[in-house]
């Protein structure tokens, strides 16, 4: 496929009108599934927000534009994907501010998964990337496409930074809004760098290579700059895993006969245990476990949960 095959298919102009309105209406659709999605913690129909979801074209077509050189292109191509993230966030922001559903990051699957990034999503992303990149110049491979559009996620952090905004929880908006940064940059460095290689930017005029560095240059200064908070927010999961794999044996060890160890949450300092058995002296099984606790972990805040399985139910009014 030459550059203006492959220009026609990811430069909005080429078409006219007809691309825009079809940008516009798939983004509201893709948005309002995923917002949807999200709001009744459906897997399924998130999935099928990022089929619809358009935002790949414009930021294939920006990393088209800075091979080829072509700085007018690059610039309509980053105002609509500038466009599709305002539209993106502030309809998902409406729809959960109208929703009666209360949204918690640490029990929505939906959110939870997509609120601490990690340098293993940069790496798949910047797969997703190359993949989008290779498929969009093969006809013979674009079947592949729908398989990178679910792989990326690109609609649903943005729901999830406008519903979260919506239940003022900022923290875990933000981190939704790096996981979008991190998908987009990934896509420009390596769709950018595949369509190189495989030859678009050779037809770059003279006046339009120096343009063409200076953009490849600043998105990769941004993709590592992303990739510091990621690999922080890397390095602290690694050591939450690690704490918890050690805390689990000490304290399944010291629980007493009936008691039965559910699941060890480590948060930084605090360290939340959930333990299930009999109604019984809460405070001196989380004195044993937390004497253990603090033999390696010092600093920590210990907090167990006792869950008892005890069921009361309570009769309607005036029913005796």
């Amino acid at each position: 496929m030459d550059l203006d095959e492959l220009a026609d298919k990811l430069w909005f102009d080429r078409e006219g009108r007809d691309a825009y309105v079809r940008f516009g209406v798939l983004l509201v659709l893709s948005v309002v599934i995923a917002t949807g999605g999200i709001l009744t913690d459906s897997t399924a129909t998130v999935i099928g927000a990022m089929i619809v979801a358009p935002l790949m074209t414009p930021i294939m077509a920006s990393a088209l534009a800075v091979v080829a050189g072509d700085l007018a292109h690059l610039g309509r191509s980053l105002l609509l994907v500038a466009i599709g993230v305002v539209v993106s966030i502030g309809l998902s922001f409406l729809l959960g501010v109208a929703s009666p559903v209360i949204v918690n990051a640490s029990t929505n699957a939906q959110v939870s998964g997509r609120v601490n990034p990690r340098l293993t999503d940069l790496i798949v992303a910047l797969a997703c990337g190359a993949a989008g990149a290779f498929a969009l110049s093969r006809r013979n491979v674009s079947d592949a496409l729908p398989g990178v559009a679910i792989a990326i996620s690109l609609v649903p952090p943005l729901c999830v930074v406008g519903v979260m905004l919506a239940n003022h929880d900022t923290r875990s908006a933000a981190a939704a809004g790096l996981l979008f940064t991190t998908n987009f940059l990934a896509i420009l460095v390596a769709g950018g760098g595949s369509l190189a290689i495989m030859g678009y930017g050779k037809v770059a005029i003279a006046a339009g290579a120096r343009g063409r560095r200076a953009a490849s240059i600043s998105i990769a200064i941004a993709a590592l700059l992303v990739a510091i908070p990621l690999g922080l927010t890397s390095a602290r999961v690694a050591r939450n895993a690690a704490a918890e794999y050690r805390i689990q044996g000490e304290a399944a060890a010291r629980l007493p006969a009936g008691y039965d160890l559910a699941t060890v949450d480590a948060n930084g300092d605090v360290i939340s245990i959930t333990i299930e058995g009999p109604a019984g002296d809460v405070t001196g099984i989380a004195s044993q476990i937390a004497g253990a606790v603090h033999a390696s972990y010092p600093g920590a805040t210990v907090r167990v949960v006792l869950l008892t399985g005890e069921i009361v139910e309570i009769p309607p009014a005036g029913t005796g």
